[in-house]
């Protein structure tokens, strides 16, 4: 089944004392980054490991449709990032949530909630509901006090914060290796949900094995302007990218983009 295989189950992750941050940047060009993301750009994340900058802890939040979730909150702000995971459930985005939050920022990561031990308990769920938990983690961090909200997702991520950019009223969006529409679902996005002038970027990997570039491509024609697309050596789908040789330069330049945007009037 397009976008879903087996997951790992995620972990805990300890509770730290953060250090003072840094502002960002209103351009790309000028962005600041805290020191941990300074290791990291230089391939040495050992240099300053993430669960010592930054404390993250669980948290539980309602769908519209009744369901709740438990998930993991990240930092603090009035600018919030909603990471949503691909459809085989891997807790891909957690260390980057980590590296989010170590820039002053509020993130928030969680999985679907019908995500078991290895993978999705049952697709015909998934299919149902994974809309209404993107929608569930969006009012959730709006109740923690996020005024702008970036949403970036993964895969079966990418495609419910497409969904919802215009809904959520977001002020960014990050797509990573997502398709324009699922056929066997009867899902899709249409050009109405990107039809805004949020900034948008779009990724994915130039031989992903699970959504083609041609694939993730048409998704990012879909959308209006502002939009970036940039693609990136490897086989490897969505979130698995950070876990190669490139991996840090493809997790800078997302997070380029959400200060970017963080920073913008």
């Amino acid at each position: 089944m397009l976008l879903l295989n087996a997951c790992a189950v995620p972990g805990t992750v300890p509770t730290t004392t953060s250090v003072p941050l840094q502002e960002p940047s209103p351009t790309r060009d000028s962005i600041t980054v805290t020191p941990v993301e300074s290791a990291f750009a230089q391939g040495n994340p050992t240099a300053a490991p993430l669960d010592d900058i930054i404390a993250s802890h669980t948290v539980t939040f309602d769908t519209p449709d009744g369901a709740r979730i438990a998930g993991e909150l990240y930092g603090s702000g009035k600018t919030a990032v909603v990471f949503s995971v691909m459809g085989n459930c891997k807790p891909g985005w957690r260390e980057f949530a980590w590296l989010t939050a170590a820039q002053g920022l509020m993130a928030l990561t969680y999985p679907w909630r019908d995500c078991g031990p290895s993978g999705p308990i049952n697709e015909a769920e998934l299919r149902q509901n994974f809309v209404n938990d993107a929608r569930g983690a969006i009012n959730f961090v709006r109740a923690q006090g996020a005024e702008k909200i970036i949403l970036a997702g993964a895969s079966l991520g990418g495609l419910a914060s497409a969904k919802l950019a215009i809904e959520s009223q977001a002020s960014g969006l990050i797509v990573f290796a997502s398709p324009l529409e699922i056929p066997q679902w009867g899902f899709k996005i249409e050009a109405a949900e990107l039809n805004t002038n949020i900034p948008k970027l779009f990724l994915t990997a130039e031989n992903d094995t699970v959504v083609s570039v041609d694939v993730s491509r048409a998704l990012y024609d879909l959308a209006a302007e502002p939009k970036e697309w940039q693609t990136y050596p490897g086989r490897e789908h969505g979130t698995d990218l950070f876990n190669t040789e490139i991996g840090e330069e493809v997790k800078l330049r997302i997070l380029e983009f959400i200060l970017a945007v963080a920073a913008a009037q």
